[in-house]
């Protein structure tokens, strides 16, 4: 029961994380209803100024919090990042304050996730590590689906400041819960810094840091972008955008039932990473061929056959370094190695929008691309090396 207890502690954690995380592309569409100054780059440089701190954040704290009691760890950044929201709800309509304090709320959000895998792996038994991280994964897509409809109807009934203040009263709260309700831990004698890196470095994980920046230029692509697109093929005002919301925020459901079927199937793992990036890729490239409702439906299945994949890389594949004791190290470059592709994806589709007169179907073709990429390289780490390795 206080194994149970504890993994719902830092599940909910990281589900209350992706209050402050998607919470902008709900803001963005009233944002720029209201400030007309605004225009796609900006919310796109806003947005990746958001992820490459938060990337250079994976990077440096997967390090850092091997050292520490990972709760703390995650509770300092709900905080942090409750604050940085708070701030954003008084000064977010200024185009220079928005980038600077979303950019050091990525830097905060990226505390979370890294310590919550090393967290699962410290209270896990050896013979349930690897299955609780798929329902691990499970905390962002109930968190982004729970995220994004709560700030859709805030912001349709209070404005685009709500989307920022209810995020922060969210995030403060439940990082000072979990204060009052971390476990004690004791931490082991970490590597030191020169064999920790060298041992993060490796090939395996290179390869997923690989995979993960190519799939979250699919992830976050549609996280950031497809509010936008709903927004504008619905010809919705602001007071609508809770309309948009009750369409985005079934996506990361689709998400969710995808990856309870995939920890469902009693398959390897890996193959059925790169089974489920197939047909991934295959749903995003029908998607340009059709309209209306087909599109929300390609859009669900594509989410069903993402999220799976996504928990296998950020999750799974560094958990199986726990012996080597680099499973917060592992998971902050992989997941620093995905939101460089983060980065990338917010400057990418305002500049294949701008170039292609609004075309939204070259975004989606260019996605489906990405997904084959993704597929190529999971299927090089398993035959180099995880083949071997959960034999």
């Amino acid at each position: 029961m206080r194994q149970r207890l504890a993994f719902l502690n830092i599940w909910s954690s990281y589900a209350t994380y992706y209050f402050g995380k998607v919470n902008l592309s709900i803001v963005v569409p009233a944002l720029l209803v209201a400030y007309k100054d605004l225009s796609l780059y900006n919310v796109g440089l806003v947005s990746s100024g958001f992820f490459f701190a938060y990337a250079i954040g994976q990077f440096l704290h997967g390090q850092i919090s091997e050292r520490f009691n990972p709760f703390i760890y995650v509770s300092a950044g709900l905080l942090l990042s409750g604050i940085m929201n708070l701030l954003l709800g008084f000064y977010g309509g200024f185009f220079v304050m928005l980038l600077l304090i979303e950019t050091f709320d990525g830097f905060f959000q990226a505390m979370g996730w890294s310590s919550i895998v090393r967290s699962n792996s410290l209270i896990q038994t050896k013979e349930k590590r690897e299955a609780s991280t798929t329902l691990l994964g499970c905390s962002y897509q109930v968190g982004n689906s729970v995220a994004w409809l709560v700030s859709a109807f805030a912001v349709g009934q209070w404005g685009w400041r709500a989307g920022f203040f209810v995020a922060s009263g969210f995030l403060l709260l439940r990082g000072l819960s979990l204060l009052a309700t971390k476990p004690k831990i004791e931490v082991a004698k970490p590597h030191k810094t020169k064999q920790q890196i060298k041992q993060t470095l490796s090939t395996p994980i290179v390869l997923s840091g690989i995979s993960l920046c190519a799939l979250n230029m699919i992830r976050y692509g549609v996280i950031t972008w497809i509010p936008l697109y709903f927004f504008e093929r619905g010809g919705f005002g602001v007071a609508q955008m809770g309309k948009v919301g009750l369409k985005v925020f079934l996506l990361p459901l689709a998400g969710v039932i995808g990856t309870l079927t995939y920890n469902a199937l009693k398959v390897n793992r890996d193959k059925l990473s790169i089974l489920f990036i197939m047909l991934l890729g295959c749903s995003l490239f029908v998607l340009p061929f059709t309209s209306g409702s087909w599109s929300l439906v390609l859009l669900l299945i594509g989410s069903f056959f993402l999220y799976g994949p996504h928990v296998f890389l950020v999750t799974t594949c560094p958990t199986r370094f726990v012996e080597e004791k680099v499973v917060a190290a592992s998971t902050g470059f992989i997941d620093g190695m995905g939101y460089v592709g983060t980065v990338l994806i917010g400057i990418l589709v305002p500049f294949i929008l701008t170039q292609t007169s609004n075309n939204w179907n070259v975004v989606f073709f260019f996605w489906a691309c990405l997904s084959f990429v993704v597929m190529a390289t999971i299927v090089t780490a398993y035959v180099g090396y995880f083949k071997n390795k959960t034999q």
